[in-house]
Parts: structure tokens; C-alpha cells; sequence
């Protein structure tokens, strides 16, 4: 991720297409004036937590909740299983050969106590450490509000983390990047891909960074795409609300891979995996965490800005200024034409530099 200051946003403007280079890495800006990028519009990761004609919340579902109370289970569960079944077996097997005539069963059992406490403190370690990072990552989600995108007014509403103050940002003036982040680590050079938007807060004179990890770079461009297309015609063209996890969703992947059996799309072998793997990460357990994490959800919008948040009559609706038509038009041409984003700003920041 991208230290705030590093790339120059409160006293440098940039635009769209324009590249710039910090200590680790690059950023490629998508916004102010923000025009398509021509990819296609897609909430991966699941952001969208309300949508319809008005506005777009973007925020943290519960996705991925489930699947990361698994891993803390099946963490504990496998320290356990090597502790009390694998390492005394193995040390059982030194009874072939064993010079003293200790037997498979005795040393079974004299190794069991070991293993047995070091199976209890380890899994015990990896169930906190887990636990931690399970309710952690719900409460930091339970403290922040999500970001409102006004298409009607074509303005964005943000809080700070802490404050009851919203910020509102006119939509063609809110400044958001893609960035990559390149370190050494011990097993090579690793990258960070980071999707990010900055909000100007005039009545304190700051800007406020929200920065988002994505696994690659079509997360963040696919997620920017979905939020400007919305913001410039409408839900009916964008992904919808993101569905979330529960009870439900254990029941669908219980019954999808029952009918992949009987479709023959998934042996016997598979099945009894797919049946060993939810034993041992207790069942339905991981997916009533999710629904708790849902239920608890992100903190709501305060009653300040619920008149902003209203349906105002179509003739009130704001326009999309001249320069973001013109802009527009000329990259959906380029695009028609073979080009992509970036080929075509190459050709085009200097002059659009210029004219700012």
C-alpha cells in the first residue's frame, strides 16, 4: 500500500491515465474527471453492500468470513491430529528394530502424553491467534461506515474513521489509483496491488486515504469500472448487491457438490473429502460466524445526511460536466479503435496536462 504522502495528491492534481512513481513502486490514476477504462464492470470480492437508483454503499460484506473461521479451525484441528495420532504412530514405528523390545503399543503410549500436550498448547495458540483475527476484523468493519456514491446529485459522502462529519465530494472531482507495491521478502520479490480513493475534507484542510489490498489488478479496475458506471448510467448496468454468507450457503455447496456426484463431476473420493474437511471444521459452525459478522455489519450513516441520501425529481438531477462528455467520448472511441487505457493516455496526458 502506498504511503499517503508519497503521492503528492493535495498539492499536485493529477488526472486520469496520468502514472506516478513512489519509494516502492507505481500508481496509474483513474480519477478526477472519471472516465471508463473499458473493463468490464465487476464487484469481486463483494463491496456493494446497498444499491438502488440513488446511491451505491461501498463497504465489507461478509464474504470470505466462513471460509476464514475454517482455516482458524482446521489450523487447530490438524496441530491436534499430528500431536495425538500422527507423531505417536510415528514414534510406534521405531518398535521395529527397537533394541530394548518395547512393542508398537508401548511406545504408542508413552509418546501419547508428550504429544498430547503439545497438541492442547498448540492448538490452543492457533484457536486465539484465530479467534483474534476472526472478531478483529468484524469490530474494525463494525467501526467503519460505508462510502455513499450519490448518482442523482453525483456526489460522494465519506466519514473518517471517529467522526460523525461527513464529507461530501463531488464525483468528478474525487481522485482514485490503482497502485503496485514491489518488496524483497525471504522467498523473492513479492507485489501489492492496491485500489485507492482520497477524499478532500475543505473544512479541515486534509485529505482522507482509503486504501484496499486486491489480489490483482483486474480487482481494483473491475471494482472502479462497477462504481463508475453506476455513478454514470445507472444500477441496471453495474454488478448488484452483494450477496452474503450464512447457514444458506453451507446448504447451497452442501447440495451443488451432491449433484456434481450425481452428474459424475465429482468422485466418491471427492465427496468423502468434501465431508471430512466440514467435520473437521465443525459443520455449520464457520458459516453461523458469518451470519453473525452480517449481522453485526458496518456501522450505519447518522441521520445528518438522510435528506442527502433522498430521491430528488429528475429534472433536479445534476449533469455530467462538458469536459467529462468530451473526455468520454474521445477514450470510447479510442476503444472502438483497438486502443486500451493506458495506451491511450500515454498518447494523451501530456495534452490533457495542458489543459488543466
Amino acid at each position: 500500500s502506498t504511503n499517503n504522502d508519497e503521492l503528492h495528491l493535495k498539492h499536485q492534481r493529477p488526472v486520469a491515465g496520468e502514472s506516478r512513481r513512489f519509494t516502492t513502486g507505481e500508481a496509474v490514476f483513474f480519477s478526477p474527471l472519471p472516465v471508463p477504462t473499458g473493463q468490464i464492470p465487476m464487484d469481486l470480492g463483494g463491496s456493494f453492500l446497498d444499491i438502488n437508483d440513488t446511491y451505491l454503499d461501498l463497504g465489507s460484506s461478509n464474504v470470505n468470513k466462513a471460509f476464514q473461521t475454517r482455516v482458524m479451525i482446521a489450523s487447530s484441528m490438524l496441530i491436534l491430529i499430528v500431536s495425538l495420532i500422527i507423531g505417536p504412530f510415528i514414534a510406534g514405528l521405531m518398535s521395529f528394530g527397537d533394541p530394548y523390545g518395547r512393542t508398537f503399543t508401548h511406545i504408542f503410549i508413552e509418546f501419547f502424553p508428550t504429544g498430547a500436550a503439545i497438541g492442547v498448547w498448540g492448538a490452543a495458540g492457533a484457536t486465539v491467534l484465530g479467534l483474534y483475527v476472526v472478531i478483529s476484523t468484524t469490530l474494525a468493519k463494525v467501526r467503519t461506515r460505508p462510502i455513499r456514491f450519490n448518482r442523482q446529485r453525483r456526489e460522494v459522502c465519506f466519514f473518517a474513521n471517529g467522526s460523525d462529519d461527513p464529507v461530501i465530494q463531488p464525483w468528478e472531482e474525487m481522485v482514485s489509483w490503482l497502485s503496485v507495491s514491489t518488496g524483497v521478502t525471504g522467498v523473492g520479490v513479492m507485489s501489492t496491488y492496491t485500489f485507492g480513493m482520497a477524499f478532500d475534507d475543505t473544512k479541515t484542510d486534509t485529505v482522507h486515504f482509503v486504501n484496499q489490498e486486491v489480489m490483482t489488478p483486474v480487482h481494483g479496475l473491475s471494482k472502479w469500472e462497477a462504481i463508475r458506471i453506476y455513478m454514470e448510467r445507472g444500477p441496471q448496468h453495474c454488478p448488484g448487491k452483494a450477496p452474503y454468507e450464512g447457514r444458506h450457503t453451507f446448504d447451497k455447496e452442501h447440495g451443488d457438490m451432491l449433484e456434481e456426484y450425481q452428474h459424475n463431476e465429482r468422485s466418491a473420493l471427492g465427496v468423502g473429502w468434501w465431508y471430512f474437511t466440514h467435520v473437521i471444521t465443525l459443520w455449520r459452525f464457520p458459516y453461523w460466524v458469518a451470519e453473525w459478522d452480517h449481522r453485526f455489519s458496518m456501522k450505519s450513516l447518522p441521520a445528518s445526511i438522510a435528506e442527502w441520501s433522498k430521491p430528488i425529481p429528475t429534472e433536479q438531477w445534476a449533469k455530467p460536466s462538458h469536459a467529462l462528455k468530451e473526455q468520454s467520448a474521445k477514450i470510447e472511441k479510442a476503444f472502438a479503435q483497438g486502443q486500451d487505457f493506458m495506451t491511450y493516455f500515454k498518447a494523451n496526458v501530456n495534452e490533457s496536462k495542458a489543459e488543466k
